[in-house]
């Protein structure tokens, strides 16, 4: 089963409450966007004091846009965050940081920018549970999907076919069978959901073209 994951970025805690609203009864888990304007350009919630205040069953991946995430993670240990993804681009020691958010009792992701290149995560592969691939430069949602990362995907895949792969960015009912093609796990959605009419009806759609 091909898991599909709201993406949500946002500057208000108002409009993350509404946005869990429309989704928390047809999915088991967000992916909740934080960014700096550093290694992304553009800002949002700082995210850890927000979620802190919602009552929600719903489970929670936080996928760090930041250039120091060392300096924010002990925040988000105390959140219900289980999911942290971290990017390869970032600055610090990756493979420390990979390791102490698995010593705290989180899931450990890292994620991949467009140009950033499979052989310099090769060292990294038993330090995270999950990767995640960006099929748009990030920081924004709406952008182009790039076809010339599935090719990515599917060497990674190849290469390591037991590690479940998450793609970000450009998904739609075009491109999802692709990127499921290719190896992808988990779709983590923004755009083409929010700019539904019907949430729950685009989430159908996407589950469809992937069946």
């Amino acid at each position: 089963m091909i898991e599909i994951i709201p993406s949500i970025l946002v500057q208000t805690k108002e409009e993350l409450e509404a946005k869990l609203k429309k989704v928390e009864s047809l999915v088991d888990r967000v992916h909740l966007d934080i960014a700096d304007g550093v290694l992304v350009p553009n800002t949002t919630i700082q995210g850890y004091e927000e979620i802190k205040t919602l009552t929600s069953s719903i489970k929670w991946s936080v996928h760090l846009m930041v250039v120091q995430p060392e300096e924010q993670l002990a925040q988000w240990y105390n959140t219900p965050v289980d999911r942290i993804f971290i990017h390869k681009e970032s600055r610090g020691d990756t493979a420390s940081i990979l390791q102490q958010i698995k010593l705290n009792g989180k899931g450990v992701g890292l994620v991949l920018n467009p140009e950033t290149p499979v052989h310099e995560i090769i060292e990294l592969v038993d330090l995270f549970e999950y990767i995640q691939f960006m099929t748009i430069h990030p920081g924004f949602s709406g952008r182009e999907f790039l076809p010339e990362v599935v090719d990515k995907i599917s060497r990674f895949h190849s290469d390591y076919p037991s590690i479940p792969i998450y793609v970000d960015g450009g998904i739609n009912p075009d491109t999802a069978p692709k990127v499921v093609a290719a190896g992808a796990t988990g779709l983590i959605v923004g755009s083409y959901i929010w700019g539904h009419a019907d949430p729950a009806r685009a989430i159908e759609n996407l589950k469809k073209s992937v069946q």
